[in-house]
């Protein structure tokens, strides 16, 4: 969970400007609409129910609902929405594709969600029933135009037309759209989206609404969240503290007796007049979503034994996903990208040539390592050569280097890692024995055996043996895999460069890996996901590893009677 803190978040504050201008005649009388929150609660009715009390019909309010109207009238052309379940995020999406439709003539509307009974289900229950309950919408209706479940057209000749997209996305080709909607977006296949996207190729709005329950943090709404959003977060202040703690609504708000301050445990107001949206992350492209995550904490309708009962009940990833609106890491994952954010150290920046030359020169004594992961030559490995140092009592990976285009010629990337391993005075080398061959020998023949180490992934009784016939270490995948993923979720043992420049794409490799049950050895093994690359952490692994005949770490990898090649 993100702590908020008065420093860490800008308020959140839709861009200036209308959209929408339209003077309507509805039953003779002038109406202007300035906004899609003025229309919904002119036009939208819903379904209220109370205890001991026949059902009934009102209009929709925003009342209790305060978080909702940023989410309804920003003039961000694209908006993203990370929900628990049953907190109004589909009715939310209706009501915007109705306001939307009734208040801009001409405008073409495209819902795309996973499956057939799920837009089956958004077109009766989001636009049908409304439409139909509506004295107002039915000023924009009439029999003679185009109404059935996959096409709704208006008298001001805008339609919502609604398909589904799961094994593939030719549903929707074709289909011109100047807002496109796309709901339970956690379930459709990231490779699609673009594909979608293209029937508002042509439109001068491009209007986007992602939204979504999330799952795992590979999954596609966690790769916009995470890459292509503000990530605003409902922050609800508490008073008892000077200055004002702002709670960003998670598990430690939870408490028996209700939603309560993270640092003092007492009762806060997630309705507080002074809570407010605030982003929570530097948008890393230039047009980003505006991301609103909504946890069920912060809705009206769920009550709080409720929520106690799910905390109680539910297993963890569930919880997470559909009453906290978070993604979850399985157990599957031995790393989460929290976890690797936290061992980067923002002070080594790879990116910046002054912070390298002034690291270079504070390393002059101290003994620098390297570990090269070679690539295979396919299209998802790439050789990735690593160097690592003690700095401050932790082993640092302070430069990482992927060989793409003509830098992964191989007489170009042979002279590259000489180059760079004599620049920064490399004391050895740990490199990957199945890979390189060929590159092996060359280093070799430049540094010596001394220098160069070369390391074998086999099944040793031991994690790390020096074999002398092969004259090469043999080193156990798996278990020494295990500890140094271990050692990443502990903290304070590895460190790594800048999230910033660490992120893509080496962090991705270490976070691709997950483990699975070998029924045949009957064991855990590590993998990495299909289409994917794992290069970075098996660099990093010889890097560690070339660094421990000086520096044993048994709190990292258990010795077992290694002994120094010769």
């Amino acid at each position: 969970m993100i702590r908020a803190q008065r420093n860490r978040f800008t308020d959140f504050e839709p861009p200036k400007g209308a959209l929408f201008s339209n003077t309507l005649k509805v039953a003779g009388d002038e109406v202007y609409f300035a906004r899609p929150t003025d229309f919904a609660e002119f036009g939208i009715t819903v379904r209220v129910t109370e205890e001991g009390k026949p059902p009934r019909m009102e209009n929709f309010s925003f009342a209790e609902r305060r978080y909702l109207k940023p989410i309804y009238n920003t003039q961000s052309r694209r908006v993203l929405l990370k929900c628990g379940r049953q907190v109004e995020k589909s009715t939310s999406l209706g009501n915007i594709c109705l306001a939307y439709a009734c208040i801009l003539p001409g405008f073409n509307i495209l819902f795309v969600s996973p499956s057939q009974d799920q837009t089956r289900t958004f077109s009766r229950d989001r636009l049908k029933d409304p439409m139909e309950t509506s004295d107002i919408l039915k000023v924009w209706t009439d029999q003679k135009i185009a109404d059935s479940v996959m096409l709704k057209q208006f008298l001001n000749r805008s339609k919502i037309t609604l398909r589904y997209a799961f094994h593939n996305a030719d549903r929707t080709r074709g289909i011109p759209a100047d807002m496109i909607l796309l709901d339970e977006i956690q379930d459709i296949y990231i490779d699609h989206i673009p594909v979608i996207l293209e029937c508002a190729s042509h439109s001068p709005y491009k209007l986007l609404r992602f939204s979504g329950t999330p799952k795992s943090l590979d999954n596609t709404i966690e790769y916009y969240w995470a890459n292509m959003s503000t990530a605003n977060e409902w922050v609800v202040p508490c008073e008892r503290h000077s200055p004002w703690f702002w709670n960003v609504l998670g598990e430690k708000n939870i408490e028996p007796h209700g939603l309560s301050c993270s640092k003092c445990h007492k009762l806060i107001n997630p309705m507080h007049e002074k809570a407010r949206w605030a982003s929570m992350q530097k948008p890393k492209t230039a047009e980003p979503f505006e991301g609103f995550r909504i946890p069920q904490l912060m809705v009206p309708w769920v009550s709080w034994p409720e929520i106690l009962d799910k905390y109680e009940h539910y297993p963890r990833p569930r919880f997470n996903n559909e009453v906290l609106g978070l993604s979850f890491d399985t157990g599957t994952r031995p790393l989460t990208r929290q976890e690797v954010i936290d061992c980067c150290n923002p002070k080594i920046q790879m990116s910046n040539p002054d912070v390298m030359k002034d690291l270079m020169k504070g390393l002059a004594n101290i003994p620098v390592y390297a570990g090269v992961d070679w690539g295979a030559g396919g299209e998802n490995s790439f050789t990735v050569l690593t160097l690592g140092a003690y700095i401050d009592g932790k082993f640092t990976i302070f430069f990482v280097h992927r060989f793409v285009g003509q830098d992964a010629e191989p007489d170009r990337q042979i002279a590259i890692i000489k180059k760079i391993c004599r620049a920064w005075r490399v004391r050895r080398i740990g490199v990957d024995f199945g890979g390189g061959w060929w590159p092996n020998d060359d280093l070799l023949r430049t540094f010596g055996h001394q220098r160069l180490f070369r390391y074998q992934y086999a099944a040793p009784r031991k994690k790390v043996t020096w074999d002398d016939g092969l004259r090469r270490w043999l080193v156990n995948r798996t278990e020494v895999m295990a500890d140094v993923f271990a050692a990443i979720k502990r903290g304070g043992v590895l460190q790594f460069p800048c999230w910033e420049d660490f992120e893509d794409p080496f962090s991705r490799d270490m976070l691709n890996i997950f483990s699975e049950y070998n029924e045949r050895r009957n064991a855990n093994q590590f993998m990495k996901a299909p289409g994917t690359t794992d290069d970075t952490f098996h660099s990093i692994i010889y890097c560690l590893l070339a660094s421990m005949p000086e520096y044993p770490r048994p709190d990292i990898i258990t010795p077992s009677q290694e002994r120094q090649a010769a």
